[in-house]
């Protein structure tokens, strides 16, 4: 009979601030002072990652929104894209939604310190299918529905 060994191991937690010590000597009456460390606080931010691999939405479509929303915090740009009536607005508020809420409640970080880390549009899988009123050729005659993969990446402060 084979012997089982348990593996265990520890790790050290660091603190999230760092001592960095500043000896900045200035001369008063010919004695030299010299100053205390300083403490800075260093922010972890905590990233939330949502994707949708296949939203039936042409690319194009979609990037055309994104790129717009990008520059401001998340719950501005959901207050800002609510009232666009498109169907990429509809695909884009409802992640939105999810994303901020993931973040609230899942990761309890702070909605108001959320900011887009990453927010891209890419092209995901093809539909092709064959037409012959498109033509008789195989180029010709190829319809594309196109699909898209929407990741949005929000990085914010534990509350």
């Amino acid at each position: 009979m084979a012997k089982v060994i348990k593996k265990t191991t520890t790790t050290k937690k660091t603190p999230a601030t760092k001592v960095v010590k500043k000896t900045a000597p200035t001369k008063v009456n010919k004695t030299v002072i010299e100053t205390k460390p300083v403490v800075q606080n260093e922010v972890n931010w905590k990233l939330v990652k949502f994707v949708n691999k296949n939203i039936q939405i042409s690319p194009r479509k979609l990037r055309l929104l994104v790129d717009e929303v990008r520059k401001f915090s998340p719950q501005e740009a959901l207050n800002r894209v609510r009232f666009i009536n498109t169907k990429s607005a509809r695909i884009l508020v409802q992640a939105l939604k999810n994303v901020i809420a993931d973040a609230k409640d899942n990761f309890n970080l702070d909605t108001n310190s959320l900011k887009f880390d990453t927010i891209k549009a890419d092209e995901a899988t093809k539909i092709k299918r064959m037409d012959k009123s498109h033509g008789s050729h195989f180029a010709r005659g190829l319809i594309q529905k196109r699909h898209s993969r929407l990741v949005i990446i929000i990085k914010g402060v534990k509350k």
